[in-house]
């Protein structure tokens, strides 16, 4: 499953690398965490509401482990709150395809629905019970024992019974700085590149939005503040004023 933004009225495709968990909507509950995706460009796209399987692109609600973090996973975070801690997927597939190997995998293939549920769910004692009802499948049989359209009912129970509710998503563009201008070889002024416009923002206006920036902000020892360049980036342009 691809996901898409909006940007310059225009439909594009937002591949994520990177995910880690953002506080709380203001007026919402410590515990209703959510979820900030990075993409290539270093854009933003911040998860809330909605559930947590949907703001963590995991639908069984698989919790972070060796396993679901893992490289072979393709997992790019966790997210959660005091109590849990969720694996992040870029998309919905990814998450599910997690779900399909730790199901076929050396650890759950022997085990009754039962005892797979005992495994996976720990601190619900009636989860093999609520797969059992949404499956119609004997808690009793044996993972392996499952022809195709038995193993299909087995882990569509599973995700069902963690629920997929579509919550909100906000887009946060990362605009770039391409140059900045100097009076007496102090910066005053930063030209950010936004919807392919050059826009000049004062110091204090432009490190403000530092967050929404390819930008560090730096802090001097006299007090002052400004912005470099990220990382490896190639320095700002100068101009001299």
């Amino acid at each position: 499953m691809l996901n898409y933004g909006l940007l310059n009225q225009r439909l594009i495709v937002l591949v994520f690398v990177r995910a880690i968990v953002g506080p709380p909507n203001v007026g919402d509950k410590n515990n209703l965490f959510t979820v900030q995706y990075f993409d290539e460009q270093g854009n933003m796209t911040i998860r809330s509401n909605g559930s947590v399987t949907w703001r963590c692109n995991n639908p069984a609600a698989m919790l972070a482990s060796p396993y679901s973090t893992s490289k072979d996973r393709r997992c790019i975070g966790t997210a959660g709150n005091t109590r849990y801690k969720y694996a992040v997927y870029p998309d919905y597939q990814t998450g599910h395809e997690a779900l399909m190997v730790m199901l076929r995998g050396s650890k759950y293939f022997h085990l009754t629905l039962r005892e797979a549920s005992q495994r996976y769910v720990k601190e619900d004692p009636d989860h093999f019970h609520k797969i059992a009802r949404l499956s119609k499948l004997d808690p009793n049989r044996v993972i392996k024992s499952l022809n195709t359209k038995e193993f299909e009912a087995y882990w569509k129970a599973i995700e069902q019974n963690e629920g997929w509710v579509v919550g909100k998503e906000e887009f946060v563009e990362k605009w770039c700085i391409t140059g900045v201008h100097l009076k007496r070889g102090v910066i005053y002024e930063y030209c950010i590149q936004k919807n392919g416009k050059d826009l000049w923002l004062s110091k204090s206006e432009a490190i403000a939005k530092a967050n929404q920036l390819h930008a560090v902000v730096v802090h001097t020892k006299s007090g002052f503040c400004y912005l470099r360049s990220e990382f490896r980036a190639k320095p700002f342009n100068s101009l001299i004023v």
